[in-house]
């Protein structure tokens, strides 16, 4: 069943999974269920990284990028410690291996299947705008030396925003980025390096001052992901592939294709995840009042629930991550 993962201030962690019950999706349990069970206490750590490290047979929902079945975590000494997610809980005597060592907060991390080998892997922007490469063999972060360098010319400055994603349609994802000015680009990835591969101009304009949140996901189901971009209270969306007859690359449309009434607000909280259907993207708010709204998303556009959207109250978190449990 998939879910919710949130940490609390007190570093608390709790499952909330899905429900569907009298014809809707909640999050409030039916009766007779449970939910918001305690599944790690005193979590104090830096980063927490979900994905899918755990090997098992790899559905085609694991092109996703985002959410997962376990967490890697980053501590205040610069080590990666590994807590898989087992019998519905983190809980287990001898868990939180650690599994990579050095690394800082001040780095972006970027979960993926980088490598196509049926577990996430970690790519990492450093200070100097280099990206680096560490694969995860099932136990551990492997050190590839001089070849975990697979990219560099990312500066933070320049480019602000890095989206993971399967731009290219290939078996291993690319990156889109979006450079200061509003101009997106997908960098190809070949399962090992960014060296020598292609790098296309799909979009202009998209500045991150008048679209401060891309949300990125595979939304018309098409196998290459789309953008819901926000501005001005709106939801637009620009779907991408073999849209423009005078390219013969991937790209953007230049106009969005459906926009949302004026209903969302810059500064929620937005979450992307597949919870009514592996594959299927929808969308999830936390607003001020610490609400959670769910947006089921079909046929190009989000369906109004209407008085039915509320999911959650109350949820006063630090974090909070899509979850899909094996």
């Amino acid at each position: 069943m998939a879910g919710l993962i949130i940490r609390k201030n007190n570093g608390d962690m709790n499952w909330f999974p899905f429900f569907y019950y009298d014809g809707k999706y909640k999050f409030y349990p039916p009766k007779g269920e449970k939910t918001g069970m305690q599944v790690g206490r005193d979590w104090n750590f830096v980063k927490y990284l979900p994905g899918y490290w755990t090997s098992t047979s790899v559905p085609s929902y694991r092109r996703r990028i985002g959410g997962g079945s376990d967490l890697v975590v980053l501590d205040d000494d610069g080590d990666l410690k590994f807590f898989p997610f087992k019998q519905q809980t983190f809980m287990h005597m001898g868990t939180g291996d650690k599994v990579g060592r050095g690394f800082r907060e001040t780095l972006d991390y970027y979960v993926a299947e980088w490598t196509g080998n049926g577990t996430s892997d970690l790519l990492v922007r450093d200070e100097e705008g280099d990206l680096r490469l560490f694969i995860w063999n099932g136990k551990e972060f492997k050190d590839l030396g001089r070849d975990e360098k697979v990219g560099n010319g990312f500066d933070k400055k320049k480019v602000p925003d890095i989206y993971p994603g399967y731009w290219t349609g290939g078996s291993t994802p690319d990156i889109l980025i979006r450079k200061d000015n509003g101009d997106l680009f997908v960098f190809s990835f070949n399962g090992k390096t960014f060296y020598g591969q292609d790098k296309i101009k799909v979009g202009n304009d998209f500045k991150p001052k008048q679209y401060p949140h891309l949300l990125i996901d595979e939304w018309l189901g098409n196998g290459t992901p789309d953008m819901l971009a926000y501005r001005d209270k709106r939801l637009h969306l620009y779907p991408y592939g073999m849209v423009n007859p005078k390219k013969n690359h991937f790209t953007f449309t230049d106009k969005f294709q459906w926009r949302s009434e004026k209903d969302f607000r810059e500064d929620w909280l937005y979450l992307v995840g597949h919870w009514r259907t592996l594959g299927k993207p929808d969308l999830i708010t936390l607003n001020k009042s610490n609400d959670l709204w769910f947006y089921p998303f079909d046929d190009g556009a989000f369906t109004d629930l209407k008085g039915d959207k509320q999911v959650g109250n109350d949820w006063k978190v630090t974090h909070f991550f899509d979850f899909y449990p094996i």
